[in-house]
């Protein structure tokens, strides 16, 4: 009888382990939207976001014209690819630069949405831990844009 309790404790004990273990699918599908804007003082603005259902680009301002606009349903394997560089926990240790503002030129702007909490970092320096994965989305994100334009 007691080695009963003793294998269903182990068993009970391995089960909650395992389910509490976070695989990278998981973290993931925690990620519901990322966003790039890239102001250019008073030259415009252009903005891509990208949710798992949809990608959106639009633009304003003089700078802009070639940038295109528009709303349309992303492709899965589009989304999960987009997603699957983040690492959450690198965000956590990434700091935002200089806020440049309208008059004092151009802003990189990253907002990335998790389940839990949102994260904005704005002209992220080279030296800060988060900086070469923000630049890969950014890089992502605009390849995206001739497919889908």
């Amino acid at each position: 009888m007691m080695k009963i309790i003793k294998i269903g404790f182990v068993l009970s004990a391995l089960t909650f382990f395992l389910l509490s273990c976070k695989t990278t699918a998981q973290t993931t599908s925690a990620i519901k939207s990322v966003s790039y804007r890239h102001t250019m003082g008073r030259g415009g603005a252009t903005s891509i976001n990208a949710t798992k259902d949809s990608l959106e680009s639009s633009a304003r301002g003089g700078r802009t014209a070639e940038f295109p606009s528009f709303k349309k349903k992303i492709n899965p394997k589009d989304w999960t690819k987009l997603v699957a560089g983040l690492d959450i926990s690198l965000l956590e240790k990434t700091q935002s630069g200089e806020i440049r503002g309208h008059y004092d030129g151009p802003d990189q702007i990253f907002t990335i949405v998790t389940d839990s909490k949102e994260y904005e970092f704005y002209n992220v320096p080279a030296e800060s831990p988060g900086y070469k994965q923000l630049e890969k989305l950014k890089t992502d994100l605009e390849k995206l844009l001739p497919q889908y334009r």
